[in-house]
């Protein structure tokens, strides 16, 4: 994983960017699918402004990039607050993943029902107006009608409702 770490209209102290470091690298636990990491440290020289240190984190993975930022009143703040939002999206990010395989994994293993198992089963439609014995109803309507079969023996006819 490549870790790069700049500051932008300010410089980063040394104590700051091993401790970015060394939280970082702990967000490859959670998914190890992460090539890169881009940190960048601003500051605001606003007075009016309450947070003037701000932490950028771009995470580079193979399936795209995870962004977060963080405003503290010291950059040691703002890395704390941007590493635990990256914890989250990262975990909801390899969640989704894991998620989407076993999903598809469980459709794989139900098998398929052979086609005659779909015809001879008690409660199958049957076309509209036959049975096995010949046509239910004879009155011709413009109305759907589905004949099933019970598991008594009986077949009717559903009547639609107007």
């Amino acid at each position: 994983m490549q870790l790069t770490v700049k500051g932008k209209n300010t410089t980063v102290p040394e104590k700051v960017r091993t401790r970015a470091e060394r939280k970082l690298a702990k967000l490859q636990r959670f998914d190890d699918r992460i090539l890169a990491m881009d940190v960048e440290f601003s500051e605001e020289r606003n007075p009016r402004v309450a947070d003037p240190h701000r932490v950028e984190v771009t995470l580079t993975t193979k399936s795209g990039l995870v962004r977060a930022h963080a405003n503290a009143i010291d950059p040691a703040a703002a890395v704390d607050q941007v590493v635990d939002r990256l914890e989250r999206q990262v975990k909801k990010l390899k969640g989704r993943r894991v998620d989407r395989t076993q999903h598809a994994e469980g459709v794989k293993a139900i098998p398929p029902l052979p086609p005659d198992a779909l015809d001879d089963g008690p409660g199958a439609p049957t076309s509209a107006g036959q049975d096995e014995d010949g046509p239910v109803d004879a009155d011709e309507t413009d109305q759907a009608k589905v004949v099933y079969r019970r598991p008594d023996g009986v077949s009717e006819p559903d009547e639609p409702e107007p």
